[in-house]
């Protein structure tokens, strides 16, 4: 998978389970993609991924379409204590929620998604919004955006299937747009990196779906520019008082187009 991450981008590759699954045999969700191989045995593992990523859908193995949704949870704690605390609290709600409202979502265990210093942390597919810092007290709110094909902008990291910058504009620009109340769907145009620690990006906001008044107040485009911050925080939940240096994105300034 290495090798065919400069291939083809990067392959990222995770182990999900759920209560009720048989031990012998495998599923494997290949995203965005949107395939499943069914009924793998572990043994083939190896032989499908290497010749889904080399050669594509081939009739030696067949997947078919994903039709439903899932929403995967990080509930690792040989990575890190936090994600098995809060990782299996938010799993465990999200599906009593999920049950109680008769929802076809599926959600699994995860391993390590990445940055469990967010915990707990999520993807949601096929949409590959991923959240953090996400509590269990909050799901019915999360559901509820989800229904409404709205992000839930308080808890949101950007989606997985973007590259670094875009991924961290559109976060931004989203989670903006929630504290705002914009009922819209920005989309990234364009990312400018101006320095090492500055850049830009343009989001344009052209499917409102709100009230004259509101869509009103919302312009056409932006211009939002970030700067890179260095801040210390504990290496993780193991580690409290072992403090690490990190940087991150911080949006400096937006204006109207």
């Amino acid at each position: 998978m290495k090798e065919q991450s400069v291939v083809n981008g990067k392959i990222s590759i995770r182990l999900i389970s759920r209560a009720g699954l048989s031990q012998d045999k495998v599923n494997i969700f290949i995203y965005p993609e949107k395939q499943c191989y069914s009924n793998v045995m572990p043994s083939q593992i190896p032989a499908v991924l290497e010749s889904y990523f080399r050669d594509g859908i081939t009739t030696a193995f067949s997947p078919a379409a994903i039709e439903g949704e899932q929403i995967f949870i990080c509930t690792h704690g040989r990575h890190d204590k936090c994600c098995a605390k809060f990782g299996q609290e938010l799993a465990d709600k999200m599906r009593y929620h999920v049950s109680r409202q008769k929802s076809a979502v599926e959600v699994w265990d995860s391993s390590h998604l990445g940055g469990h210093r967010f915990a707990a942390t999520m993807i949601d597919f096929p949409t590959g919004r991923a959240y953090g810092h996400l509590s269990a007290d909050e799901v019915p709110n999360y559901l509820a955006s989800r229904k409404a094909a709205q992000v839930y902008g308080t808890a949101y990291r950007g989606s997985v299937f973007l590259s670094g910058l875009e991924q961290v504009a559109e976060a931004h620009v989203q989670h903006f747009c929630f504290m705002r109340k914009w009922s819209c769907r920005p989309q990234i145009r364009k990312v400018e990196k101006l320095t090492e620690e500055t850049f830009r990006c343009f989001a344009v906001f052209r499917n409102a779906e709100s009230s004259v008044d509101l869509q009103a107040l919302i312009p056409d485009e932006m211009a939002f520019t970030f700067k890179l911050k260095g801040f210390e925080s504990p290496s993780g939940c193991d580690a409290l008082e072992e403090p690490l240096l990190r940087n991150c994105w911080e949006l400096e300034s937006s204006e109207s187009v």
